[in-house]
């Protein structure tokens, strides 16, 4: 699990293998998700999801930058099925190279 401060509180990021989803919660309230699916040396990121009451805290920025941070730890390829995914990466060449 990892923290950050958004300015608007801590967000916590960890991942649940079970369900195939990073999780973020707000100051100890659920804030969203991004599911996945893994096969092999493949994280697909299919859908991220902030609660609505929460958007604008920078929640799906921390929540994708530490799920991609884990994929790149795991040595993971990335493909960013979810257009929120996608647009982070985009925006952040950094992470480009996970991409596959």
């Amino acid at each position: 699990m990892s923290t950050e401060n958004t300015g608007g509180g801590d967000v916590q990021v960890s991942n649940n293998e079970g369900r195939s989803r990073y999780i973020a919660t707000l100051d100890g309230e659920s804030a969203g998700i991004a599911a996945y699916e893994r096969s092999g040396d493949t994280i697909v990121f299919t859908h991220t999801v902030v609660d609505e009451d929460m958007e604008g805290h920078g929640i799906g920025s921390t929540l994708i930058r530490h799920a991609l941070d884990d994929a790149r730890d795991q040595k993971l390829t990335v493909v960013p099925q979810c257009e929120f995914v996608a647009a982070f990466i985009d925006e952040h060449p950094e992470y480009r190279d996970l991409v596959g």
